[in-house]
């Protein structure tokens, strides 16, 4: 990082007065210079200091040697007094206000070297700074990956460089992000790899646009890449950042080139215990001794999530999810998921990074789980139906439950028994479920199918008659109503 003027302005020592400027103005480095024009020799950022040896007498003069500090960039004029000039000429203070230049005064005892040295102290002491820092950052960086994987070490990263963090597998699948989902960011990474993007082989990419510069740089070992690793920041990273990015990216690495036997097994030890808990009718307390070691509690309300079709993809995704307990295991219909309720948001949400149609129980304990499953199902199956990625069960209407081949069924036989008077009564049919959609009211009713009043209530009561049935009873009605949408679906 670079010496701002008021930190060499603080130092008493230096006896240095601020003419016109920024103090806030960095410096880069302090350098003397009695040349006329010392532009050829300066980089740009420099706190250039001369006694005016060959400085114009000429105010015009004086301005055009401000003039060319100014077009190569630097940060300002130290003017020492007491040899050549007794004090600051007017014309070279004027031009530095109109040219935004730095101007401090120097006086007779401080020698220029003191300025030089004072720079460079504070550039070393900066630099210790910021070494200490990233030492700092990478240690908690490395906890962060024993704790939270591959997401606590993204975190940790965005935390420390102040940016914007994804991390996808090799199929740009999003592990996991920070700040956000990282949908943004790893579309415009992608975007700027163009086909190398999927070509699998390791790369390192650094664009800038605009005031954002883009890294990214793939994951793996061996010459495989296991995966990418995207970050925007919002200003130049300086080395000692750049080394924890490396530092982070080899991290990131191992973590995604985990001994495989031990992923397959945890997950195989996750799908055997839901196995148990969907298979068998186990008491409460049974059923939940096993999930307090994935992480749930006692008191858990928990959600059975069903994937259809099934897809690998769906524990990436809850992997990338820290400190969100889950159970999964994969069936014929589908991929199942048991995950507490106050975490059903976030899981749906990452789980839809997964394409598939996904069916959502209502909560429940751990012993009912099973019905949960069944419920679950139901749900993904009329989600399908109605075209929807995600349906809840407690959400889902009538005719999205009589889409359920079994629900239908034994509502058929119930639409038989219900309906047989009226199987010859095409009219009384229809205005009866005319007057049943529109929730019993009579004036809607009669409208929607073109008669008065007091005609549908004359077939209501033909209908009661027939039915035995009371139309003013909900149940009776309720049960009306479900033989009307099963006979229409059948």
């Amino acid at each position: 990082m670079p010496v701002t003027a008021a930190e060499l302005l603080a130092m008493p020592a230096l006896g240095l007065r601020l003419v016109t400027g920024d103090p806030a103005a960095t410096i880069r480095w302090a350098h003397s210079a009695e040349l006329l024009d010392p532009a050829p020799w300066l980089a740009g950022g420099e706190l250039v200091l001369t006694i005016g040896l060959r400085l114009p007498r000429s105010a015009a003069g004086q301005r055009q040697y401000v003039d060319r500090l100014a077009d190569a960039h630097v940060t300002g004029l130290g003017f020492g007094v007491g040899l050549g000039h007794d004090r600051i000429p007017p014309a070279v203070a004027r031009q530095c206000t109109a040219r935004g230049l730095l101007l401090v005064e120097v006086p007779l005892p401080t020698p220029f070297l003191a300025i030089s040295e004072a720079v460079a102290g504070l550039l070393a002491r900066q630099a210790g700074a910021a070494v200490r820092r990233t030492l700092e950052h990478q240690q908690r960086m490395a906890r962060a990956a024993l704790n939270a994987g591959v997401a606590g070490i993204v975190r940790s990263l965005a935390r420390a460089l102040d940016a914007e963090v994804v991390v996808t597998d090799a199929h740009h699948l999003i592990l996991a992000a920070s700040p956000g989902d990282g949908a943004g960011l790893l579309g415009r990474a992608t975007a700027e790899l163009g086909a190398e993007a999927r070509s699998g082989t390791p790369l390192g990419l650094s664009v800038s646009a605009g005031d954002e510069h883009l890294m990214v740089q793939s994951l793996g070992v061996g010459g495989t890449r296991q995966g990418l690793l995207a970050v925007a920041t919002h200003r130049d990273l300086h080395h000692p950042e750049q080394l924890l990015l490396t530092h982070a990216a080899s991290l990131l690495s191992l973590e995604l080139e985990r001994p495989r036997e031990l992923v397959e097994a945890h997950r195989g030890l996750r799908s055997a215990v839901l196995g148990l808990l969907l298979d068998g009718d186990l008491p409460a307390e049974v059923a939940r001794r096993p999930l307090r070691f994935f992480g749930f509690a006692p008191a858990d309300r928990l959600v059975v999530v069903l994937a259809q079709p099934a897809s690998p993809h769906v524990e990436p995704c809850l992997e990338g999810l820290p400190g969100r307990p889950y159970l999964l295991a994969a069936r014929a219909d589908g991929v199942v998921v048991v995950v507490r309720a106050e975490d059903e948001a976030a899981v749906l949400a990452t789980l839809g990074a997964a394409d598939v149609t996904l069916g959502v129980s209502g909560a429940t304990t751990a012993g009912g789980l099973p019905a949960a499953l069944r419920t679950a199902v139901q749900a993904a199956t009329g989600a399908r139906a109605a075209r929807r990625r995600v349906a809840r069960f407690g959400d889902q209407r009538l005719p999205t439950l009589l889409a359920q081949e079994a629900v239908r069924s034994a509502v058929g036989h119930l639409a038989d028994d219900l309906l047989a008077p009226l199987a010859d009564q095409p009219l009384l049919c229809r205005s009866l479920d005319v007057f049943l959609q529109h929730n019993g009211v009579w004036e809607t009713a009669s409208r929607a199918l073109g008669v008065h009043r007091h005609t549908l209530r004359h077939r209501m009561a033909r209908v009661a008659e027939l039915t035995g049935l009371d139309l003013d009873s909900a149940q009776d009605r309720a049960a009306l109503l479900l033989a009307l949408l099963a006979r229409k679906l059948s």
